[in-house]
């Protein structure tokens, strides 16, 4: 009987725990199927599991204290996708040719460590192979020898040049003659070049030399064109191309300001006055010849007016008296031969070149074209019809100052666009003030209508015309530039050398470029572009409303999309904290938008969705088989 009892407590205690066990196992069970539905409902499980635990991205350790301006720069570099793919193709070339490129081996490491997610907060980054690599240059080292906080603009600048310089070394490397086969594929290229018929297999080496070299300049280079018009004359100077890194935008010093008011205000018609115009200064120098020209052919008077001497003989008594030759006393009687012996040899040089002088600016003035200004000789046009031969014309310029009118307009938009708000003004004491306006950027912006629609044409009407040429008709449908907002770099404080920098960039999101699976965890994001999602002659009800970039419109959630950087610390915020940063925006930068691909797109989908359609015909036929 006890035996019984105490088996009987034995089986209660373990029928307790086998209880225990299964409680146990069942709670597991509904996490698990909990967990389940919750990544049935979100998405995929291997997409979502990968977003939801590596949502966590690192900042930069400010090192000295005053490096804030760097930490910005970084972190707005690493939302730039130009840019990352720029250094990427660096590295690759330096690779192949064995160039040395620590500039751009630093930074992009330092760009795919901010990109990389985290499954919970990372320790802030240090970035000291990248300052160690930027140290050699002098532009560094002032920068950081100083315990006041710089600009980062001027750091922006001199990270550029650096990989620009970089960039050069590399290009210069691999286009540069190897071996003999290089140097015969060379001699082909010239030789088919001479004969005019350039072969396929000519300069094959050379070509693929110029392949990788093309497309190695700066994403944030862009070229606009210039040119000046004189208010007087008309005469317009020839279109001049430069070589722009991105915009410097005047701002007012107080009040709100559009971002499309300070680039219409940039590109704006600048008055010139007290400028040189060429076409002025050849009339007035044509002018000037021409005068030289009768005064030099006519003999020099050196006989005394009649009136004076009929003056002095009426006055003079007259010794004798009257006579039949007294009229005749007062007249000149040097004769047309005389005067022409009065015309020396250096005058008559003299005249001569003065009159090659006024037939060769007479050539320009019918021609239009000007040559050889404001220099002492001028080549003749017509050598074998010269009587001087092919010998040069000497020449007195007369510089006849106006006003003008200076028009700038961009031609070549670059990939990324960087834009620089002045916000420095002095006093007329001698100090510096901060420019506090609020800047009101969107995030879509549209700048086709400072792109000009090919070059100036010539126009024959007057100057005033210039205002019209170049700029683009509303009317005619044209491909539309469009630039993304990736990142934003905030300054608060009164002045540039003191106070606080900031970085507010687009969240890093995984997508179909990235390297590697995304569930692997631990890779580095690569900065997606945005696409338009309709053509540019599209007038759909989406297009008006939203625009023609709605790419991730719809996963548009408040408060998240974005990262705000304050060196180590990072914080998720929304489109909404760019609208409350309007009055510190220092700089932007845009990246360009690609082009619609909706008709490559689709293709793919439908050939994706027939071959599954066919492998699920195949998979029925096999089960009925």
């Amino acid at each position: 009987m006890l035996l019984e009892m105490l088996g009987w407590f034995g089986a209660g205690e373990s029928s307790k725990t086998l209880l225990g066990k299964q409680e146990r196992i069942q709670m597991e069970e509904k996490k698990v199927k909990r967990r389940r539905r919750k990544i049935e409902q979100n998405g995929h499980g291997s997409n979502h599991t990968f977003k939801a635990s590596n949502d966590h991205f690192p900042g930069m350790v400010n090192l000295s204290g005053t490096l804030c301006y760097m930490n910005s720069v970084l972190q707005a570099f690493a939302s730039i996708t130009s840019l990352v793919s720029h250094l990427e193709k660096i590295v690759d070339l330096a690779v192949e040719s064995d160039t040395p490129t620590p500039v751009t081996d630093a930074l992009l490491e330092v760009i795919q460590d901010l990109n990389t997610p985290h499954s919970r907060s990372p320790p802030a980054l240090r970035p000291h192979n990248l300052l160690q690599a930027l140290h050699p240059l002098p532009q560094i080292r002032r920068l950081l020898s100083t315990r006041e906080q710089q600009d980062a603009h001027e750091l922006f600048v001199v990270l550029a040049e650096a990989i620009s310089d970089e960039a050069l070394k590399v290009a210069r490397e691999i286009g540069r003659l190897r071996g003999l086969g290089d140097i015969l594929s060379l001699q082909r290229y010239t030789n088919s070049k001479n004969e005019n018929t350039i072969s396929e297999r000519a300069d094959i080496e050379g070509a693929n030399k110029r392949r990788k070299i093309r497309g190695i300049a700066q994403p944030w280079e862009g070229l606009m064109a210039r040119r000046r018009v004189c208010q007087k004359c008309g005469w317009e100077t020839e279109v001049r191309m430069d070589l722009v890194g991105g915009m410097e935008l005047p701002i007012p010093l107080h009040g709100d300001v559009t971002l499309d008011s300070c680039i219409a205000e940039y590109l704006s018609p600048e008055y010139l006055s007290d400028v040189t115009c060429e076409s002025c200064s050849l009339r007035s120098t044509l002018s000037y010849y021409q005068s030289e020209v009768d005064r030099l052919s006519s003999a020099p008077n050196t006989i005394k007016p009649s009136s004076s001497i009929n003056t002095k003989a009426d006055n003079s008594p007259s010794k004798s008296g009257s006579g039949s030759f007294a009229a005749l006393e007062g007249l000149s009687t040097v004769s047309t031969s005389t005067k022409e012996e009065r015309m020396t040899n250096s005058r008559k040089k003299r005249c001569r070149e003065a009159k090659r002088v006024e037939n060769r600016l007479k050539e320009m003035l019918d021609s239009d074209v000007i040559s050889n200004f404001n220099e002492p000789f001028l080549e003749p046009l017509h050598p074998q019809l010269d009587g001087e031969g092919s010998a040069s014309i000497p020449i007195k310029w007369q510089i006849s100052r106006t006003q003008s009118i200076r028009q700038s307009i961009l031609t070549r938009p670059p990939r990324s666009l960087r834009m620089l708000f002045i916000r420095s003004e002095f006093t007329p004491y001698g100090s510096v003030l901060k420019k506090t306006a609020r800047v009101n950027f969107p995030t879509i912006l549209d700048l086709t209508k400072s792109i000009s629609n090919g070059i100036w044409e010539e126009s024959k009407t007057s100057g005033s015309s210039i205002l019209s040429n170049g700029i683009p008709d509303p009317n005619i449908d044209r491909q539309r530039a469009l630039y993304r907002l990736e990142s934003v770099i905030l300054h608060y404080g009164y002045t540039h050398s003191s106070g606080h920098y900031i970085c507010i960039r687009r969240k890093p999101t995984p997508n179909q470029t990235n390297n590697g699976d995304a569930s692997s965890g631990g890779r580095s994001y690569t900065p997606s572009r945005a696409y338009k999602s309709c053509p540019d002659s599209c007038r759909c009800e989406s297009c008006v409303y939203f625009g023609k970039v709605r790419e991730g419109l719809e996963e548009k959630v408040p408060g998240k999309g974005w990262l705000r950087i304050s060196d180590a610390d990072v914080e998720e915020v929304g489109e909404e904290a760019l609208y409350e940063s309007r009055g510190a925006v220092f700089m932007l930068f845009y990246e360009r938008v690609g082009e619609y691909r909706g008709d490559q797109m689709d293709a793919k989908k439908d050939k994706i969705k027939d071959e599954e359609e066919e492998q699920k015909d195949l998979n029925e036929a096999s089960q009925v088989i």
